[in-house]
């Protein structure tokens, strides 16, 4: 072969191998990208939303969890009222009880004593409302000096004795600042100078009576003087 045509075939030859290379290299390409193409398929098939019977299961198990969280609120919602309700009835019955009824002071036939008679004439408690100061004489023969809480609440024909709201207190505790010592002392010469003690009987929130008394050994009774306290 002559030589022009040696180098006219190398050339050539060389062109056609780079052009295969180059396309091979192009046919490489395109096969990964198929193979990506084809796994991103796959992928995306298998994360596909669910099917109509799942979205069915998934919907009906959502309405049980909200049926059961709502029957589960209207049973707290049910039982918080129904408490609400037992206090709300028991207050107004323990307050209307309180209303109605008033505490004996005196039994039938009884005669105050006169320093007590006397003393009530013009003496008034002043709280939020100034009530008058009335008259206390109960037969009381009960040994070891006055009763204690329930047995005066007995006394004093209290609605649930058992359970009256009543403290004990010493003359000058309720009267700290010397307003009532007429009073007190009204009462002490009645029985010519036994002990003094102040009975506080809760009515309700914002009522209390106050018993001012002592024992009367002669007439075998207690006696003094009762008033209300208004204390919002």
């Amino acid at each position: 072969m002559p030589p022009s045509q040696q180098s006219l075939f190398a050339a050539f030859s060389f062109s056609s191998r780079r052009a295969l290379h180059i396309n091979n290299r192009i046919a490489h390409r395109i096969s990964q990208a198929i193979i990506h193409l084809q796994r991103q398929g796959q992928y995306n098939n298998s994360v596909s939303a669910p099917s109509f019977t799942q979205r069915r299961t998934l919907s009906n198990t959502a309405s049980r969890k909200m049926a059961s969280d709502e029957d589960y609120m209207a049973f707290l919602n049910k039982a918080n009222q129904d408490a609400d309700e037992g206090r709300a009835a028991a207050q107004s019955s323990r307050g209307g009880a309180g209303q109605q009824r008033t505490f004996k002071t005196a039994d039938e036939g009884s005669e105050l004593p006169k320093s007590i008679a006397e003393v009530i004439r013009d003496a008034f408690y002043v709280s939020e409302a100034d009530e008058p100061f009335k008259g206390v004489s109960l037969k009381w023969k009960g040994e070891g000096g006055l009763p204690d809480e329930v047995e005066f609440a007995k006394l004093i024909n209290h609605w649930d004795a058992e359970n009256a709201q009543i403290d004990i207190m010493d003359p000058v505790d309720w009267d700290s600042q010397g307003e009532y010592g007429n009073v007190i002392d009204a009462v002490r010469e009645a029985t010519k100078g036994n002990d003094v003690r102040v009975y506080r009987v809760a009515r309700d929130l914002t009522r209390a009576e106050y018993f001012v008394i002592s024992r009367d050994d002669e007439g075998g009774r207690i006696v003094g003087v009762k008033a209300l306290g208004i204390e919002s």
